[in-house]
């Protein structure tokens, strides 16, 4: 943002206002990536960016993910990691109850323009679904005469009974890790054997430093939430077989990451 707006904008508008100028900038695409979204709130501020933004657009403003502290629904995270502007009745987390998009009277003259444009057209679009055009598809609810008189639906719940609460466990847990890392990026960690190191979240992924230099490959988040599939891990052998094993131990295994939120956190 320009100079003189930096300090009017709120971190979660910022995020918003980058993703948003994306949108508008680059029509003929339905999403960005994290990296794309960090980027171009960078190249809107003079200044070195600040440090809530980056969570802002991973976890606190996204509408389908467990919250670990903001719930704003301002954004949507799709099954390819990339993130779009929310839209009314998209997927939202049943604990998110904040905004869907910045308030007119907290948004810099500047850019309330793009609150317009997000009201009168990006809400009123309308992907269109798969059945649509799918001859198959458009078969769907063809023959549910035939059960009228069963309970297929109940019998479809009893196979089903605690899978889905399971589900939505893992995905918490897993949400909130990836939040934590993000929170406690730059911090200080230490290996089983003491060693300290750091890590930098860049994408869906996490760069670690040893001593100011950055480690081998960038470790993605799927080999992230494999380790987590594991736990609790006890020792770094136990995930020898994914990359930087003793570094991904130390993290996970600090009470930073895996620890129980303070009450209120």
């Amino acid at each position: 943002m320009p100079a003189t707006l930096e300090r009017e904008i709120r971190v979660a508008d910022e995020a918003w206002v980058a993703l948003a100028l994306l949108h508008r900038e680059h029509p003929g695409r339905s999403s960005f990536t994290a990296g794309e979204i960090v980027s171009r709130a960078q190249r809107e501020s003079s200044q070195p960016l600040r440090a809530g933004v980056q969570a802002h657009v991973y976890l606190h403003n996204v509408s389908n993910l467990a919250p670990n502290s903001a719930r704003y629904r301002m954004f949507v995270r799709l099954d390819d990691d990339t993130y779009r502007l929310y839209r009314p009745g998209d997927p939202v987390h049943p604990v998110r109850k904040g905004k869907t998009a910045p308030q007119r009277s907290q948004l810099p003259e500047a850019y309330q323009a793009l609150l317009d444009w997000y009201e009168r057209e990006y809400c009123s679009r309308h992907e269109q679904s798969p059945r649509d055009d799918d001859p198959i598809l458009k078969l769907w609810g063809v023959g549910k005469e035939i059960w009228s008189d069963t309970t297929a639906d109940e019998y479809v719940a009893s196979l089903r009974a605690g899978w889905e609460d399971q589900q939505l466990e893992s995905t918490r847990t897993q949400d909130d890790v990836w939040g934590r890392i993000i929170e406690h990026q730059g911090e200080e960690f230490r290996t089983v054997r003491g060693l300290p190191f750091k890590h930098k979240v860049e994408g869906n992924g996490i760069w670690f430093y040893r001593q100011g230099r950055r480690i081998n490959q960038i470790l993605s988040r799927t080999e992230i939430e494999k380790a987590l599939a594991r736990a609790p891990l006890k020792h770094p052998i136990e995930i020898k077989d994914l990359r930087d094993s003793s570094y991904l131990f130390g993290l996970l295994s600090d009470p930073r990451i895996s620890g129980p939120r303070p009450h209120g956190g």
